[in-house]
């Protein structure tokens, strides 16, 4: 969709003339702009036209709605009813939106100026760089895509991520890690090796980090919105 024509825009300067008139009769069925609102509610009315013609140009209809979490779009689509009433349009979210999430929500709570319980700031070398902010949103990420045929799976994988790392030599924290040999986690290798009494924690987080990031996995890991992905 658009709200901009370079036609009518460069005609706009000739209104009332001749030229102009007949232009315009020519122009109206190859016109660019298809778009008079807001370009915030673009992708709304564009969607909306798309699921309430599919019927009528394409004899089919959209039953699922992929999207970036935005709300509104979704909204306008169930509320429009497009179907009746026997056939209703579910929400699915796609991986890497999901996924982008776990960033946005780190780097949000990385910009607070409060200190943490241990009268530091949630920043600095050693805590929640942008860096750790990275690996997790990836590692959040993989956790969701290798188990997206089980939600349960896919919410041990989740929290997997935070206790790994949250994990340190006085409180390993890794029963949501998975076991064997070939697992990703270390310290379940060393199970398997029957050596855990020698394993180390490496890049440990402080726990007043991990305390202020746990309502982010909390809400990330919600069956409610896995289940859509």
């Amino acid at each position: 969709m658009s709200s901009f024509c370079k036609g009518c825009d460069f005609w706009k300067r000739r209104k009332g003339s001749p030229a102009y008139k007949k232009w315009k009769i020519l122009h109206v069925k190859e016109c660019l702009k298809n778009h008079n609102g807001s370009a915030g509610m673009m992708e709304t009315v564009g969607m909306l036209r798309i699921f309430q013609r599919s019927l009528s140009h394409r004899s089919v209809r959209y039953t699922y709605y992929i999207g970036d979490g935005d709300s509104k779009t979704f909204s306008s689509i169930t509320a429009s009813n497009p179907y009746g009433e026997d056939i209703t349009v579910s929400n699915i979210e796609c991986f890497g939106h999901v996924q982008k999430r776990m960033g946005t929500r780190l780097r949000k709570l990385k910009q607070m100026s409060s200190k943490l319980s241990d009268g530091k700031s949630i920043g600095g070398k050693g805590r929640l760089t942008d860096r750790m902010i990275d690996l997790i949103t990836t590692y959040y990420g993989n956790a969701i895509r290798q188990h997206k045929t089980c939600l349960s799976d896919m919410r041990k994988a989740v929290w997997a991520v935070y206790f790994q790392i949250r994990s340190n030599d006085e409180e390993p924290l890794h029963s949501f890690c998975p076991v064997g040999p070939n697992s990703w986690c270390k310290y379940q290798n060393q199970v398997v090796e029957d050596s855990v009494e020698t394993f180390r924690h490496s890049n440990k987080k402080p726990v007043a980090v991990m305390d202020a990031i746990k309502p982010v996995f909390n809400d990330l890991s919600q069956p409610k919105l896995l289940q859509n992905v």
